[in-house]
């Protein structure tokens, strides 16, 4: 057996892994189990004895080769950018913001000012209206959904899976209850089950070492190359003969690649599961929690049509324990269950979630290789592997789905920064892409054009309103723009808890404090430092936001708040400009104001009061779950569909 040193390029040693068992030892002890193969060398499933085979060593990239002149070979850059770049970009993008402005001020000569009343109004009368509209084909998406899943066979099978699971020093306690949904999964057509380690040094060993206690009854196996799949041409030997063994394997499979990056490791799978035949593939993360009908649920959804090409389920946080972690868990309902479902009412979801999506193989053949070499501004991309990959099939001409039956449960940030960190490479993943949707709405449906401008423009429209509330307004004015926010976050609370049942989503407009803070001062930073493909993260096991950047965005616009909310106070005081001969109003600003900070803090007493003091909060919904809480529990599962099929408790 080789050790995990040894790395020849030129011989291939088959070893027979018709062994069982497991080893039990430490993460850090660097021998290898019966079942794994060491680097440069591979399993052939039925070898009765060690085999020496020659092999070109031929290499498109050596094993050796850094980031930096992996890129250069492609002609880019690794992850640098040039100080004049970086400032050329800043001001074009502050250029952009400001455009509308100095064009108006130039042709109309207008002056910043507050205006009336009404500018709040009718801002808030547009959130209503988006709502309405979203809520509406959600509504129709959700309902056809359900009329096909109810005319459905009981023993219905479409195209068949492969699920492909990708980390990177992941959670040990995360990675085995991942491991552990993964094993649960129940649908005939689940032709294998696959992980990625991106990475095989030594602090690596652990995933490898879980992933055998998951799988050893399964005959799992984990192959160690020395070199990535995507460095290496389709016709290179090396590539051949991993991806062939590796397809070949009946069980489990664990492939240990050297760091490159999340796409690198979701390339090596693709790569084996086109060798497999397999029609399509399940995506997901390895802090990911899957339902054991998931795989179905997705297949189903393929099924709608032949020119659906990619699918999206409904993901839900199960580490609610703080208070930035369970907000953003009421916010991943409605980004799924409203936002999505419009979108996929029209078929034109615009982004297939990283923990949990399926697409066809036919349509990531196609794709793999530009995906994977996504560049911007010369940069190779490294996050947004999601986003971009789903924009590719829309860019094919395919339809994109969203159903709410295949569920998954993941992890999220459970702390302020490094959730604005998160919202920052979303954002920034969000603007990298506008080209290309650019070049294929008119491939799609009007609704994919307009949900486009509104995730472009909404956030902007919402700074101006409330910068300008804040330093040109009066206090009316900003009460009206407040009360226009809590009106639309109570239409919001209400559909939720209509449907749902659950009372947590009364909770829904407190998001609105985690939305100003965090998000928008995330968008702003993303859009300014678009350059900067750094993932802002990293591993989970040596994280560390310490970064001083990750504070410059929210710093910065609570700063620009607190100076216009306490630097003039009087002007909330003061009466707006009255026409001449119009009448004062019956209740000045100040009456105004001061009634709606009175009744807000009333209202957040009463509200904190109530879930506090029963203790509803704590017991059900700011709290960690585990994977046996969430599916192993005897309590976990409750009938539903007139006792047809069990699912897990937080699917009703």
């Amino acid at each position: 057996m080789p050790t995990k040193n040894s790395k020849d390029p030129v011989n291939l040693t088959t070893v027979d892994i018709k062994e069982t068992g497991h080893h039990a030892r430490s993460p850090s002890f660097p021998g290898h189990s019966p079942n794994e193969i060491g680097p440069g060398t591979f399993s052939a499933t039925g070898a009765t004895a060690p085999t020496t085979t020659s092999i070109s060593s031929s290499l498109l990239v050596p094993a050796s080769t850094t980031s930096s002149e992996v890129a250069m070979s492609f002609g880019l850059k690794s992850s640098h950018v040039s100080i004049w770049k970086k400032g050329l970009w800043i001001a074009f993008t502050m250029g952009i913001f400001l455009l509308p402005y100095i064009v108006l001020k130039a042709c109309f000569h207008i002056q910043v000012s507050a205006g009336a009343w009404q500018t709040s109004v009718t801002y808030g009368m547009l959130m209503a209206l988006d709502f309405m509209a979203v809520i509406s084909f959600s509504a129709l998406n959700r309902r056809k959904v359900n009329n096909r899943v109810k005319k459905r066979d009981p023993h219905w099978v479409g195209v068949s899976t492969g699920i492909l699971a990708v980390g990177y020093r992941e959670d040990p306690v995360l990675l085995e209850g991942c491991l552990k949904s993964l094993k649960a999964v129940r649908y005939q057509r689940n032709q294998r089950v696959m992980l990625v380690v991106d990475g095989n040094e030594a602090q690596d060993e652990y995933m490898a070492q879980i992933f055998i206690k998951v799988f050893e009854d399964q005959g799992a196996a984990i192959f160690r190359p020395d070199f990535l799949t995507m460095d290496r041409q389709a016709s290179d030997r090396d590539r051949q003969d991993l991806v062939r063994q590796v397809s070949y394997h009946p069980g489990p499979v664990c492939v240990m690649q050297p760091h490159r990056g999340k796409r690198s490791a979701m390339y090596t799978g693709f790569a084996v599961l086109l060798q497999q035949g397999i029609e399509s593939v399940v995506v997901t993360d390895s802090d990911t929690y899957l339902d054991p009908h998931v795989c179905r649920e997705l297949a189903f959804a393929l099924a709608e049509s032949p020119i659906v090409g990619a699918a999206t389920g409904d993901v839900r946080i199960y580490n609610t324990g703080t208070w930035v972690s369970f907000l953003s868990s009421l916010r991943y309902w409605f980004a799924f269950n409203l936002e999505r479902g419009a979108q996929s009412y029209h078929s034109v979801v615009n982004c297939v979630s990283g923990p949990l999506g399926i697409y066809r193989m036919s349509i990531v053949s196609e794709v793999m290789d530009s995906w994977v070499r996504q560049s911007f501004l010369g940069v190779l991309c490294t996050y947004g592997d999601d986003r971009h990959l789903t924009n590719l099939v829309l860019r094919e001409g395919f339809k994109v789905k969203f159903s709410h039956y295949a569920i998954c449960h993941t992890d999220t940030p459970i702390r302020f920064i490094a959730w604005v960190t998160q919202q920052t490479r979303w954002s920034k993943s969000f603007f990298r892409e506008i080209p290309i949707q650019l070049g294929c709405i008119h491939l799609h449906s009007p609704w994919m054009t307009y949900a486009l401008l509104y995730q472009l423009v909404y956030p902007m429209m919402m700074i101006y309103n409330l910068v300008n509330c804040i330093y040109f307004g009066t206090g009316s004015q900003i009460s009206w723009w407040l009360v226009s926010i809590v009106f639309v976050g109570m239409l919001k609370t209400a559909y939720a808890v209509r449907v749902t049942g659950d009372k947590k989503f009364f909770f829904t407009t407190v998001y609105g404090f985690l939305y100003m803070l965090g998000y928008v001062p995330a968008k702003i930073f993303a859009a300014l430092t678009l350059y900067d493909n750094s993932w802002g993260t990293s591993a989970r096991l040596i994280r560390n936001f310490t970064q001083l950047q990750n504070y410059i965005a929210p710093v910065t616009w609570g700063s620009i708040l607190f100076f216009g909310v306490f630097h003039n106070p009087s002007r909330y005081t003061q009466h707006a400009p009255l026409a001449e001969g119009q009448s004062p109003p019956i209740f000045s600003d100040a009456f105004v104001i001061y009634s709606l900070c009175f009744f807000g803090l009333a209202y957040l007493v009463a509200f904190f009061w109530f879930f506090v003091r029963t203790g509803i909060l704590t017991r059900n919904f700011k709290r960690d779950y585990t994977y046996e809480e969430l599916y192993e529990s005897t309590e976990s599962y409750v009938n539903v569909d007139g006792g047809r099929r069990k699912v897990a408790r937080f699917e009703v």
